[in-house]
């Protein structure tokens, strides 16, 4: 099994954008059911991930992290095996939710995942923006990789 150094996630602050691009030593499908099967969802993204009528365009629900903060959710956009998009904020969902997109490419050697969340509602200066990011940013490199750890240890 190759491995892969997959870089941590980056910042734009002026775009209020987090981005980060994995090497995942999987195929396509197996990171899929990582991103629409809730319970393998939770496994990586939280420790609750809720959508009551399903992982489906249009679907709301939420995702939480035990003690810490709950995140309103609703999902955009489903193309299966391809991409994923979604939007979530604290608490409920506002004119103040973020959007997440996911996007999935085959490689020679697994799949390409490729995440943007952008249209944070930050305040303050751009020290203060830039930090709110940072935070933002390493919170994905952690899930992330824990993505890029669950969908490899899928049986085949």
């Amino acid at each position: 099994m190759p491995e892969f150094e997959n870089p941590p996630a980056t910042v734009d602050v002026p775009a209020s954008r987090v981005t980060r691009i994995v090497a995942i030593d999987a195929p396509v499908a197996a990171v899929w059911r990582c991103l629409v099967e809730p319970d393998l969802l939770a496994q990586w993204l939280g420790d609750i991930a809720a959508f009551p009528d399903g992982v489906v365009e249009g679907a709301t629900g939420r995702f939480a992290w035990t003690g810490e903060v709950v995140l309103a959710a609703r999902i955009r956009e489903v193309v299966p095996e391809e991409r994923f998009a979604f939007e979530w904020a604290e608490g409920i969902l506002s004119g103040r939710a973020s959007a997440v997109q996911i996007t999935l490419s085959p490689t020679e050697q697994g799949t390409q995942v490729h995440l943007v969340e952008s249209g944070f509602p930050l305040e303050g200066d751009d020290a203060t923006r830039r930090e709110a990011l940072r935070s933002l940013a390493a919170g994905w490199t952690v899930e992330l990789d824990e993505l890029v750890e669950l969908a490899e240890s899928l049986p085949a």
